[in-house]
């Protein structure tokens, strides 16, 4: 499993280098699925199993686990070209763009110890992680829309990096209860791991193709002025990454099931 995400890792971000239809991406990236497809084989043979396949039936647990590979790939590259335009296109230092960053994570930090509970416990997991989604979606059309190269944090970073870290403070709860809803006692040390796997699994992943759509957007710019390829690149992974959180709500709307009447309290909020 390790080896499949390195290689299809390894394929994507090459590939603007050796070009999409060269063999020597094709391959590395057909080897990575060849082994995923080959992991899923063993477990679903062998007698005991590092991850048994059946988990998966649990209600809501696969759902949960799609939701935190493109929530992770909708919010992971949002800090990565957010840092790069601060620093690259609006010459912020390290120091500087690392401060700008701070008014996210304290809104993260206290929206999920003090509000995210409450609104799921009114509105449910559901409702939630597709408000999150759309909310990010839209933090990423911002970012892709209103980032000029002579741009101020005050009118471009702080508003889309607020929404987009209000986005992440409703989903990323609800998603890991959804991944971890069903599992039986015994079980909820794997469920927990997976849905750590699938949301690392979704960063490596969702990162690696913005990059490589990135560096494709930036060569397909006029020479001559560096600064407007940068942020032309970076304006391109921003909306791509906004339709992969877009994407995350319309499969949270179509697979996360609400509960039914009658359904232990403990699953209520689903």
């Amino acid at each position: 499993m390790t080896a499949a995400l390195i290689l299809i890792v390894y394929g994507i971000v090459t590939a603007e280098h050796n070009g999409w239809g060269s063999s020597s991406t094709l391959w590395t990236i057909i080897s990575g699925a060849l082994l995923f497809i080959l992991f899923l084989i063993i477990q679903a043979v062998k007698k005991e199993p590092l991850v048994p396949l059946r988990i998966f039936k649990a209600p809501n647990l696969a759902a949960g686990n799609i939701a935190l590979i493109t929530l992770s790939g909708g919010w992971i590259p949002l800090w990565y070209f957010l840092n790069l335009y601060m620093q690259q296109v609006l010459k912020f230092s390290a120091f500087a763009g690392g401060v700008a960053l701070l008014p996210m994570t304290i809104w993260i930090a206290v929206f999920m110890m003090f509000i995210t509970g409450k609104l799921i416990g009114k509105f449910g997991v559901k409702a939630n992680l597709i408000v999150g989604f759309i909310a990010l979606g839209g933090s990423m059309l911002l970012f892709s829309g209103n980032t000029p190269a002579d741009g101020t944090f005050a009118a471009n970073v702080l508003p889309a990096s607020l929404l987009g870290a209000l986005g992440m403070s409703l989903a990323y709860i609800p998603a890991t209860m959804a991944a971890m809803s069903g599992a039986k006692p015994e079980e909820a040390g794997l469920a927990s791991g997976l849905a750590n796997t699938s949301y690392q699994i979704g960063s490596a992943i969702s990162l690696a193709i913005m990059v490589a759509i990135a560096s494709s957007a930036m060569a397909s710019q006029a020479e001559g002025d560096s600064i407007g390829a940068l942020n032309a690149g970076f304006h391109s992974a921003f909306f791509w990454s906004g339709m992969v959180a877009f994407a995350g709500a319309i499969l949270a709307l179509l697979l996360i099931r609400s509960p039914k009447p009658g359904e232990a309290s403990g699953s209520a909020a689903m």
